[in-house]
């Protein structure tokens, strides 16, 4: 027998017991796919010895008469800029701080000129300023590194490669949370759904479980205020000096503000503390990325639950809804269309190396929980000026 070449399989063992076999690299794995002959089974001594000297994950797909076998491994030096990554999030923390601040009327950056009347150049730097939007800030990038690290561990945990969460700085003038969000890449291939799902799902449960209780501590602090209020928009965010923005509920933030504020609510607006608008905004993102389209947690979780059919179709219904709600807030046009452009204008999900392989009971439980954490978060006009 021969010596195993390094990156490939043992040739004279694999022969013995497929009928053919595909190596490929996808990102930073090397994949193996192949087919063991008739009666060749995975749990064989001889493929378990065959895949002990490969040295990577072995998946099997027993489904068929000839099993498919799935080898991974690492195809090269997995590193990470890890002192990107922090400097990106050290800089969200200071944009973010500085639109909390914004939210209390504060501007610790002493903006009093504007560049051809729309840039702004700060005048001089207020730490204490600063920090007074550290209510918001906090718990804000709290719940996206949250749900950031949820996916990140998960995939860790599966041992399939990804990136640490990368946090997008905004400038705070032109936005009223100071971030375009945060994001992981994933490296390599996911083989089965059931992996797929429990890094999809992970990020949203995390960032729901943690954004309600922040809520709840929010709303505690928030108070009614005299003026008139929408049904659809019933609270309101301080943005800047003068300016204020109106924030529409879904179906939990319904029942929470019916229960903290039982004689206005409906009746006034409500008044968000920071720490509330930052509950709100977790739920919001939660909402966002539960979507069912492309590569959006939603997406990968209907695919994992129902395969390509059910999940196209799930993917057409909600784009075709979002074409009315666009006309209340314009940024279900921009979310819609961007999810689509970053599938390359496809809605089916792209396939897993094994999608055959179903989901167990407990993931399909996961699954559907996901899908009703979509439908209490969701909001159908989440701001108005």
């Amino acid at each position: 027998m021969s010596t195993p070449t390094p990156g490939k399989p043992d040739a004279d063992a694999f022969l013995t017991l497929v009928s053919d076999y595909h190596i490929g690299v996808y990102g930073r794995v090397e994949v193996v796919r192949a087919r063991l002959l008739p009666g060749v089974r995975g749990t064989d001594p001889a493929v378990l010895e065959a895949l002990r000297a490969w040295g990577g994950q072995a998946f099997v797909d027993g489904a068929h008469h000839e099993p498919e076998i799935v080898l991974v491994r690492p195809a090269g030096p997995q590193r990470d800029r890890w002192p990107l990554y922090i400097a990106m999030f050290l800089v969200t923390l200071v944009t973010t701080m500085a639109a909390g601040a914004f939210l209390q009327g504060i501007d610790p950056f002493a903006t009093d000129y504007m560049l051809n009347g729309w840039l702004p150049v700060p005048t001089r730097f207020s730490p204490g300023g600063l920090m007074q939007g550290g209510a918001f800030a906090f718990p804000f990038l709290g719940i996206l590194l949250c749900h950031e690290s949820g996916h990140y561990f998960a995939a860790r945990r599966h041992r399939i490669p990804v990136s640490p969460p990368f946090f997008i700085p905004f400038p705070p003038w032109f936005s009223i949370v100071g971030t375009l969000g945060a994001f992981i890449r994933i490296k390599g291939p996911t083989v089965r759904r059931s992996e797929l799902l429990d890094v999809a799902s992970a990020g949203p449960i995390a960032s729901f479980l943690l954004s309600i209780p922040v809520l709840i501590w929010g709303l505690a602090l928030s108070h009614p205020v005299v003026g008139p209020v929408s049904a659809a928009t019933p609270f309101l965010v301080p943005f800047g000096q003068e300016g204020v923005i109106r924030i529409g509920d879904g179906p939990l933030l319904h029942v929470l503000g019916m229960l903290f504020f039982p004689d206005s609510f409906g009746s006034g607006p409500i008044l968000l503390h920071p720490i509330a608008f930052a509950g709100w905004l977790g739920l919001f993102v939660t909402a966002l990325n539960l979507m069912p389209l492309g590569q959006l947690d939603g997406g990968h979780i209907l695919y994992c639950l129902w395969a390509q059919p059910g999940q196209v179709r799930a993917a057409r219904v909600f784009l075709i809804a979002l074409v009315p709600l666009g006309f209340f807030w314009w940024g279900w046009w921009f979310w819609g269309g961007g999810a689509v452009l970053v599938n390359r204008g496809r809605l089916q999900h792209p396939p897993v190396l094994l999608p055959n392989v179903p989901l167990d009971a407990r993931r399909r439980l996961v699954a559907w929980l996901a899908i009703l954490a979509f439908f209490l978060t969701f909001v159908p006009i989440p701001l108005s000026v």
